[in-house]
C-alpha cells in the first residue's frame, strides 16, 4: 500500500474502524448504565414500599396500644380519688382497678427499621436524607418508648405483686383484706402507674406524628 500510495487511504480505514468500535463501546456502556439505573430505581422503590408497610402496620399497633393506654390511666386516675375517699361501698370496683394495675400496654413493633437499614447497606437506597434523619429520630421514640414499658413492668413486678399479695383471691376476685385496698402503699403504685401512662400516652402520639410524616414524605418520593 505503501508502494502504491495508498497510505493516506488506510489511515482513513483505520480511524474509521477506531471510530466506530469506541461508538460501540459507548453505546454498549450506555445502555449497561441505563440498565443498572433502572434496576436502582427498581430497588429505591422496593425500599420506600417496605418501609411504608412496616409503619403503616407500626402506626396502627401504637394507635391501638394508645388507646388501651389512655384507658387504663382513666382508671388508675379513679382508683387514686377512691383510696382517698375512704368509700368502703367502693371496694369492689377498687379491686376491679387494682387488678388492672397488672395489665400494661407493650409495642411489639419494628424499633430498628433504621438500623436494619444500616446494616444491610440498603440505607444508601433512601436518597431523601430527610427521610433517612426521621426514620433515625423514630428508632429513637422507639426506644424511649420501651424504656417506659420496661419501667412499667418493673413497678407490676416488684411493687404490685408484693402489695396485692392475700389481698384479692385471684380465682373469684373476692377480697379477703379489703383495708389494704385503701393502703399508701397501693395507692402510690396507682399514682406511679398513672404518671407513666400519661408518659407513654405522650411518647406514643409523638410516634404517631412521626410515622405520619414519615409516611407522607415517602408518599412523595414515590410520585411518579
Amino acid at each position: 500500500m505503501i508502494s502504491n500510495h495508498k497510505v493516506g487511504k488506510y489511515l482513513v480505514y483505520a480511524i474509521g474502524e477506531i471510530i466506530l468500535l469506541v461508538i460501540g463501546i459507548l453505546i454498549a456502556l450506555q445502555v449497561n448504565n441505563w440498565n443498572d439505573k433502572k434496576i436502582s430505581q427498581h430497588q429505591i422503590v422496593e425500599t420506600y414500599q417496605q418501609i411504608k408497610r412496616q409503619i403503616l402496620a407500626d402506626f396502627t399497633e401504637v394507635s391501638d396500644v394508645k388507646d388501651l393506654n389512655q384507658n387504663y390511666s382513666i382508671q388508675f386516675e379513679k382508683a387514686i380519688g377512691m383510696i382517698s375517699r375512704k368509700n368502703p361501698l367502693s371496694v369492689d370496683t377498687l379491686a376491679y382497678f387494682a387488678m388492672q394495675l397488672s395489665q400494661y400496654t407493650d409495642f411489639n413493633g419494628n424499633g430498628n427499621i433504621y438500623e436494619s437499614l444500616v446494616n444491610s447497606g440498603d440505607i444508601k437506597l433512601i436518597d431523601n436524607k430527610i427521610v433517612a434523619g426521621e426514620l433515625k429520630r423514630l428508632e429513637t421514640t422507639y426506644s424511649h418508648m420501651n424504656k417506659l414499658e420496661d419501667i412499667h413492668w418493673e413497678v407490676i413486678m416488684k411493687e404490685l405483686a408484693p402489695t396485692l399479695k392475700g389481698v384479692i383471691r385471684y380465682a373469684d376476685m373476692q377480697v379477703i383484706q379489703p383495708e389494704k385496698l385503701y393502703s399508701v402503699e397501693l395507692q402510690n403504685i396507682f399514682i406511679e402507674s398513672f404518671y407513666l401512662t400519661i408518659g407513654k400516652d405522650s411518647i406514643y402520639g409523638k410516634a404517631l406524628n412521626e410515622m405520619q410524616s414519615i409516611i407522607e414524605m415517602i408518599d412523595v418520593e414515590l410520585e411518579p
